[in-house]
């Protein structure tokens, strides 16, 4: 599992962690959620799925090289 890090308006994040708190979930599975929802719902809705799977085949020695030792240290925050 890799790290993404995004900036979010200081009022949705508060709105968020006020969310997240009353379900009992964190943050980041509910943007993990959203993400997850939000890939199926264009691939069940985007005719060109097979460019895209082409596209991700052929970027994933680039992704490959940027995953790095250094990076490791994020992974148990």
């Amino acid at each position: 599992m890799s790290v993404m890090s995004i900036r979010v308006d200081d009022d949705k994040k508060r709105k968020l962690k006020a969310i997240a708190s009353i379900q009992g979930k964190s943050m980041s599975s509910i943007i993990e959620d959203l993400i997850d929802d939000y890939i199926t719902e264009f691939y069940n809705r985007n005719e060109e799925n097979e460019e895209l799977k082409t596209i991700m085949k052929v970027s994933e020695p680039s992704f490959n090289e940027w995953d790095n030792d250094e990076d490791d240290v994020y992974d148990n925050l």
